[in-house]
């Protein structure tokens, strides 16, 4: 089985694919393409020191490398909080000054306008910036990666599937990154309901490289909004020698593992994952994204009725250092269950006054704008849930629900449980309009996903629902 890759781009075959970079640097050049593929793939190159090493590596190679820096301030500034990244964001604001005196590429240029984009959280402007780049530079794939992730950021669903179709046919077997833009483009099609498409572009992905976890990553959506739970579990279990590599994204495909168990109804079995293995991870690293994982899985298992008994608790220590962030309503969601499960009601109305304050505020942009439109609503909703309140809850989250599922980062599967709290709050509510309009939830789920049957989960959910209905008839 072929390791990640250890031979690198250098200027000349950058050139080649009709990329062009002003350092005279190949050994500079060499390195940022090691940082595409630690990025691309998920994984710390060790030999060249992980992320900070290869980082390193670059600037000694040339300290004034106009992509390198482009690359990794635009990353250190992206999906983070502008206090907390001020020093390279002014180094950003800096670098874009200078650039005026600099003989910058096109490429070069386009990108800097993206980074600059991303920083101002204009995730919009920046996704356009990369697709504009990427109808020049077709090749070029962190212009690619980036469209790619912020569409998924910013809910633009379509675009998963058709950002990577525009390129595909430009990418040849044996061009670096060959499998992963159809694991790219296996995703998006699974996300728009093309499950057969999916999963040809998602095996020929794996086929080409078997230790591209996003490509395993994208098979496991298309199983799990299939209704193929037994099957995708399988695969996971098969494959898990491959996708545990990709060190920096594992916890996401241990938490499918997890939505598996809990689709197939073995509580246990994801309880003592979380355990065992999602908890510490997500934990020790602390970030939104991981932390998400966690928090949802408990939030899940505790919605079918399990008791998560204290382990909330050591998920809400960890979120309360991001209660001043606000780069995704879909984590401040995340926190806020966990708050409520945790039982900290006081965290809980500290982060939705700080979210009061971030509205009013200065800061622009796509998590703004969708903050403003469903953001408290959607908290104050969770927290009716939590309070008992199961008609107020209703009330709240049915009119924003549309709109929280279109409008947030997040995968379909991610989600989905704002919608199952809404699902849920109508079952306990109990009464004959609520009910009704959890069948209706429940149909449209059919239409949404190209499917025929529900899947486990929301089976079991319906039988839920007709027990109440039955009781009260």
């Amino acid at each position: 089985m072929p390791g990640f890759p250890d031979q690198f781009r250098d200027l000349a075959a950058y050139s080649d694919q009709g990329l062009e970079y002003s350092t005279p640097s190949n050994t500079a050049v060499k390195m940022l393409d090691a940082l595409v593929n630690q990025a691309i793939y998920h994984y710390n190159d060790e030999q060249l020191g992980g992320w900070s090493g290869t980082t390193k590596k670059m600037f000694e190679a040339d300290p004034d490398f106009a992509m390198g820096k482009i690359f990794t301030l635009g990353l250190e500034c992206f999906a983070s909080n502008r206090e907390k990244t001020a020093e390279p964001r002014q180094k950003l604001i800096d670098f874009s000054n200078k650039s005026k005196t600099l003989n910058l590429t096109n490429l070069e240029k386009m990108h800097l306008k993206a980074a600059e984009l991303m920083t101002s959280e204009d995730y919009y402007g920046a996704m356009e910036t990369f697709e504009n780049i990427l109808a020049q530079y077709p090749l070029d794939a962190y212009a690619l990666h980036m469209a790619y992730f912020l569409a998924l950021t910013t809910g633009h669903t379509a675009r998963l599937r058709d950002t990577p179709a525009s390129v595909v046919k430009d990418y040849k077997p044996g061009m670096p990154f060959y499998g992963h833009v159809h694991g790219k483009l296996c995703f998006g099609q699974g996300e728009m309901g093309d499950y057969e498409a999916s999963e040809i572009s998602g095996r020929l992905a794996l086929d080409h490289f078997p230790l591209d976890n996003w490509s395993h990553h994208a098979l496991a959506h298309n199983f799990e909004e299939s209704g193929r739970a037994l099957q995708g579990s399988m695969f996971l279990k098969n494959s898990e020698p491959q996708w545990t590599q990709g060190t920096t994204f594992s916890h996401h495909l241990w938490w499918h593992t997890s939505l598996f168990y809990v689709q197939l109804g073995e509580y246990e079995s994801a309880l003592t994952l979380y355990d065992d293995t999602i908890g510490p991870m997500t934990l020790k690293d602390g970030g939104n994204f991981p932390l998400s994982d966690g928090s949802a899985l408990l939030m899940r298992l505790q919605l079918e009725g399990v008791d998560v008994g204290d382990r909330a608790r050591e998920q809400a220590d960890k979120w309360e250092s991001h209660d001043e962030d606000f780069v995704s309503l879909f984590y401040d969601g995340h926190s806020c269950f966990t708050n409520l499960m945790a039982g900290d009601n006081e965290a809980n109305a500290k982060w939705m006054d700080n979210m009061r304050e971030y509205i009013r505020g200065d800061r622009k942009g796509w998590n703004k704008e969708a903050t403003e439109k469903v953001g408290l609503p959607l908290m104050e909703g969770i927290t009716e849930f939590f309070a008992g309140d199961y008609g107020k809850a209703v009330q709240t989250l049915s009119p924003v629900m549309p709109d929280v599922q279109k409008l947030i980062q997040g995968s379909g599967a991610q989600k989905d449980i704002f919608q199952q709290i809404l699902l849920h709050s109508c079952v306990r509510s109990g009464t004959p309009g609520d009910l009704a309009l959890a069948q209706e939830i429940m149909d449209q789920k059919l239409v949404s996903r190209k499917i025929k049957t529900h899947t486990p989960l929301n089976q079991r959910f319906l039988e839920k629902m007709m027990t109440v209905h039955e009781t009260q008839g």
